[in-house]
């Protein structure tokens, strides 16, 4: 029961959960028949029986320790491991269940369910089935653990960002804000400029060359700053990610070989 597509009861897991997102995209399709829409429903809800039945199968197998289960450290002191994995699959499984009421006119008895726009709300949660994928997918759940803990450096990394673009957004307002206010009329404008030109969204043809008509030596300004965060800030970011990807890899290598 760790999650790995390896026997033909979790390929069945996936295969319900690949057809469950298939009919959630099906879904947003405009003009589709009453009768289409009825199929595609209870398909839905057929797909979200076997999930709650996988969750009280799980449930039963892992018995009290379905949250988590107590350890020892190097030191020999007991902790209580929290199964994660099995805490996010309830969780979806729950908000997929509560999402399908609005679907059920008995229960629109209840205030909670009358709004349209709350109901369509609700019904749009059930997409945090496809979630499921992680859990079930061996590889996508290590890739999410790896991604979860390079948050903390990513974070850091991107607030220097954030420094380094407010420091360049105020010099491009002083600058360029009187000849150029469609771009940088004031900080908030600055700053999406400089995310467009962050992203390569042709900023050169759209923005840079215009405003080098009238300062020449804009250049220096554009390039420094698309060098910078473009190019090194955000291959520091992916270096970090790389770096605990490669380590979620040893870590999980050497689980299996303690296994």
């Amino acid at each position: 029961m760790d999650g790995e597509a390896d026997t033909p009861y979790e390929y069945f897991m996936l295969f319900i959960i690949a057809v469950n997102s298939v009919c959630l995209g099906i879904e947003t399709a405009r003009g589709l028949s009453a009768r289409t829409r009825d199929i595609l429903f209870w398909i839905d809800q057929i797909c979200l029986g076997i999930f709650v039945f996988d969750l009280l199968f799980k449930a039963a197998v892992y018995n009290k320790n379905f949250f988590g289960e107590k350890k020892s450290d190097e030191n020999g002191e007991e902790y209580f491991a929290v199964n994660k994995w099995n805490i996010s699959d309830a969780a979806i499984v729950l908000v997929s269940v509560f999402s399908s009421f609005t679907y059920f006119s008995v229960f629109r008895i209840f205030a909670f369910f009358r709004s349209l726009k709350l109901i369509r709300m609700v019904r749009s949660m059930r997409v945090v089935k496809m979630l499921k994928f992680v859990n079930n997918v061996s590889h996508l759940r290590h890739t999410f653990k790896a991604l979860f803990k390079a948050i903390p450096g990513i974070l850091w990394t991107f607030l220097f960002l954030a420094i380094f673009s407010y420091a360049y957004a105020i010099l491009g307002t002083n600058i360029f804000g009187e000849a150029f206010p469609e771009f940088f009329g004031d900080l908030p404008l600055s700053l999406l400029t400089l995310c467009q030109v962050m992203t390569f969204d042709s900023w050169v043809s759209g923005v840079a060359r215009p405003i080098l008509k009238v300062h020449p030596y804009s250049w220096i300004f554009f390039v420094s700053y698309s060098f910078t965060s473009a190019y090194v800030i955000m291959n520091v970011i992916v270096g970090i990610i790389v770096d605990f990807m490669r380590k979620e890899c040893q870590e999980h290598t050497a689980r299996k070989k303690d296994m």
